[in-house]
């Protein structure tokens, strides 16, 4: 009797894995249709496709990657739960299961149409954190959706236990039509972007991000080493595109019916604490007949970062690719359409070839000039001015290396500060004289800090990268003021484009700064070390990690504190902005 019960409970379970299986299968195909309505978000988010074969390869992975999802949530969730041996609790834990993974379908999709970012585990553990879930972002729409989604999950389940009480037992070739569809779509993806990667075909290469968990197959590496493809001659068909859209809109411009000159004296080396008056007196008296920002940071350790930061108004983050496609900066066109010469000198190479400094700032070799020293730069800019007749604009970039030459000895950069002080007030006094500077804007900072300044915290010295930023304005109405809202790098280009070439507000189209006129008053400096993003403000820098956590340095000591997570939502969307 024992046995008979036995074998009777063995085939009741047995009869309801079996009919928990082919319900989920039918129950699965629907949710696959529904999350590849849903996956529809990241083609219309997606950069504009810029060839046929891209527009193909953004439809197949589309199909592809978004069932390739719902298979691997299948495997993961649906069929091992279908040997609990309970169809009716399998069918409810796979109702709640998939209203739950299509959620975070739909969050996912709203963060990358909105910031360009994925829902990662740093996203998530910050939302957890935040009860409240202030992220800044609008997800209204999730109250409709969830309600929408419960109904249509509602549907599928009726449909699929419909389908497995049929009693007219017929094969339908429809399900599996499409799932061969879908899954052909899917080998195609990693094909095409195997062939891409090979040849460096960035119109498919730079829709790698598009979807989520989305990690293509490459075969660069592999078929170079066997010499099926040769890497130096990758770019040669011409197929290279960038990924980004700079500037995001069609620029308005009303040119000035008086343009002014400027000229960018970057006095690198330079920190705001070196400013005193046994070392820079006339910097400190120039510094107090002017307008002066006290808080101006350095978003970057390096010149050439900072000399990208100053010439796009952008994160570094871009470099590479405005670089490598000769992406030329906003201001740097509208000036050759007002017919402005543009030039940099140098007093000695900043880097090992000025070259990367220059193309940082649009300025070819033969509008480049490097002198021995401070002082023969200013000899030759000064030179190069006074030859230009009254009728011809001009924007140059003075780069001083003096400071920075002198490295880590205290002595010798005091002593280097007392001499570019000399030479720069020289400078100004002969544009003085001969009447430059009464239709001239001159903008005095700095590209990199002082050396001397050893700072506990490697990855950013806010007192190292706290650097002078005097503006001596043509007009009386900047005259004396001192300002104490935070600037950076980023602030140049606007003031640039808005003040002297009259290319109208919003500044967000090209750049992530603000004119250094503009009455906004930031809270935060948003920037990045490669690892970590940071928010520079006046009084710590917070640090977010890649897991989420925010940590600020007091008094030496890492102290970490509660992440914002609408500040940081906030910070990626400036970021990634021009993602595409």
């Amino acid at each position: 009797m024992k046995i008979t019960m036995n074998n009777s409970n063995n085939l009741l379970m047995r009869e309801q894995v079996i009919r928990s299986n082919t319900w989920g299968h039918h129950f699965f195909f629907l949710n696959v249709v529904l999350a590849i309505f849903i996956g529809f978000a990241y083609v219309y988010a997606a950069p504009p496709a810029e060839s046929f074969i891209s527009f193909v390869y953004l439809l197949v992975t589309w199909l592809g990657q978004i069932s390739f999802l719902c298979f691997l949530a299948f495997l993961i969730f649906f069929f091992p739960l279908s040997f609990i041996g309970h169809f009716k609790i399998y069918r409810c834990l796979c109702f709640v299961m998939a209203i739950l993974l299509h959620c975070l379908l739909l969050i996912d999709a709203k963060l990358f149409i909105s910031i360009k970012v994925h829902l990662t585990w740093m996203v998530f553990s910050l939302i957890a954190r935040d009860l409240d879930f202030k992220t800044g972002l609008n997800f209204n729409f999730m109250y409709i959706a969830v309600v929408v989604l419960i109904l249509l999950e509602l549907l599928f389940a009726k449909l699929a236990t419909k389908e497995i009480y049929k009693k007219e037992l017929r094969h339908n070739y429809f399900p599996a039509i499409v799932l061969s569809i879908v899954g052909a779509c899917f080998i195609a993806s990693h094909a095409i972007y195997i062939w891409s990667d090979a040849t460096n075909y960035e119109k498919i290469t730079n829709l790698r991000t598009v979807f989520p968990a989305h990690y293509p197959m490459t075969a660069k590496s592999f078929l170079t080493n066997h010499g099926w493809i040769d890497e130096d001659n990758s770019l040669a068909d011409g197929t290279s595109t960038s990924s980004v859209s700079y500037p995001l809109n069609e620029l308005t411009v009303v040119p000035k019916d008086n343009p002014e000159n400027v000229i960018f004296i970057f006095l690198n080396g330079m920190s705001y604490s070196d400013l005193s008056i046994r070392t820079t007196p006339h910097l400190l008296a120039i510094k107090q007949s002017n307008a002066s920002f006290e808080e101006h940071y350095l978003p970057y350790n390096t010149v050439e970062d900072n000399m990208f930061a100053t010439a796009f108004g952008l994160p570094v983050e871009y470099k590479d690719d405005f670089l490598r496609h000769g992406i030329q900066p906003v201001t740097l066109t509208e000036l050759m359409k007002q017919e402005y010469i543009v030039r940099l000198f140098a007093s000695s190479a900043i880097t090992n070839d000025l070259m990367p400094v220059a193309s940082h700032l649009g300025i070819g070799k033969n509008k480049s000039q490097v002198s021995a020293n401070d002082e023969a730069m200013f000899n030759n800019a000064y030179e190069f001015i006074d030859g230009l007749t009254e009728k011809q604009n001009f924007v140059i970039n003075l780069d001083t290396t003096s400071v920075t030459k002198a490295g880590n000895n205290v002595s010798a950069h005091k002593q280097a500060l007392i001499n570019l002080d000399y030479h720069l007030n020289d400078f100004l006094k002969k544009l003085e004289e001969k009447g430059v500077l009464e239709k001239t804007l001159v903008v005095i900072t700095s590209s990199t800090g002082d050396p001397t300044i050893v700072d506990t915290n490697t990855t950013f010295s806010k007192k190292k990268q706290h650097v002078p930023l005097i503006t001596m304005w043509p007009h009386s109405s900047q005259k004396g003021v001192s300002f104490n809202k935070l600037t950076s790098a980023f602030d140049l280009v606007p003031t640039l484009a808005i003040e002297i070439l009259g290319i109208q507000p919003p500044c967000v189209n090209y750049s992530i700064g603000n004119s250094l006129l503009d009455s906004y008053n930031r809270e935060h400096i948003v920037t990045t070390n490669g690892k970590q993003l940071l928010l520079i403000g006046k009084d710590n820098v917070t640090f977010y990690t890649k897991s989420g956590r925010a940590f600020v340095y007091n008094k030496g000591q890492k102290q970490y504190i509660r992440s914002n997570l609408e500040t940081l939502i906030k910070a990626m969307r400036d970021l990634n902005r021009y993602k595409g």
